[in-house]
């Protein structure tokens, strides 16, 4: 009888974290890519919430990692070091409608329309987008995959054209309204 129910213990213990990892994987991780099927649609979206964000100075990095999603547990602490290294290189930092003190002012930005989150926005001087999409390459958010440390040199050497980093694969909390 004991060995039974030992036996029982190991299989739940052994069980429930790979069956938690499964549901985890299935449910959060993924291609951003899949989940917006118009990059340009995208970052039009993206510049026009910017556009609406009339406390936001330029040039700035715009953080957008709601407290309902579970995702944010893995990006929050890339997320404070790409803020401290924005703001060291002259960036102002700015976090979308949650209230995490380490991650820049907050401004709020109630009807934000966009398939998926966590996600960074970086502006140039004038409030164009110079990067919009992941933090980073892989599940774990980490800066040994950043997808934004390029962009953080200075405002002054962001690119002349628009990148959207959507082509990775990674921790997304998906959003089917569309609105966070």
């Amino acid at each position: 009888m004991r060995l039974k129910i030992w036996s029982a213990v190991v299989f739940l213990l052994i069980s429930l974290p790979l069956a938690g990892s499964y549901l985890f994987n299935k449910t959060h991780v993924g291609w951003l890519i899949e989940s917006v099927p118009d990059s340009i649609a995208y970052k039009d979206n993206w510049q026009t919430i910017i556009n609406n964000l009339t406390e936001v100075e330029h040039p700035a990095v715009i953080h957008l990692l709601p407290e309902n999603c579970l995702c944010r547990v893995l990006s929050a602490k890339h997320a404070g070091q790409i803020t401290v290294q924005a703001q060291s290189a002259g960036f102002n930092v700015f976090q979308l409608n949650s209230g995490d003190s380490s991650l820049g002012q907050r401004v709020s930005a109630p009807d934000i329309n966009t398939p998926f989150s966590p996600a960074i926005a970086i502006t140039r001087d004038d409030g164009t987008l110079a990067y919009v999409g992941a933090y980073s390459d892989g599940i774990r958010c980490n800066t040994g995959t950043s997808m934004v440390d390029q962009f953080l040199e200075s405002p002054a050497s962001l690119p002349a054209r628009t990148v959207v980093g959507l082509d990775v694969q990674t921790c997304r909390c998906l959003n089917s309204a569309g609105h966070l």
